[in-house]
């Protein structure tokens, strides 16, 4: 099946959550293999190595990782500006790692 633009543009705050977060993108692949996603996470400045993890095994994954922890709704804001000004899909989701 050809893969167009994505209708959903899927966003994921993480802070220190490197299992969960692994759990949530494997599950996205698994579940929406038919679909054209527009997958963001947006990394709240983890130690636990979650930017490295996100980088190797989901390298199709648009990464963005904050110097400092910004918190939920102002990391959200920052993947909702770039989805946003880029036009890249219909809808936007909000998702937890940890769902």
């Amino acid at each position: 099946m050809e893969r167009s633009r994505p209708t959903l543009s899927v966003i994921v705050v993480a802070w220190n959550a490197r299992d969960f977060l692994r759990q949530c993108l494997r599950s996205l692949a698994a579940e929406t293999r038919a679909r054209a996603l527009d997958i963001h996470v947006v990394d709240n400045a983890s130690t636990d190595g979650s930017s490295e993890m996100v980088r190797t095994e989901f390298p199709a994954v648009r990464l963005t990782r904050n110097s400092e922890n910004l918190g939920f709704a102002r990391a959200n804001n920052v993947a909702l500006r770039r989805v946003l000004e880029e036009g890249r899909s219909d809808y936007i989701l909000l998702l937890n790692a940890d769902v």
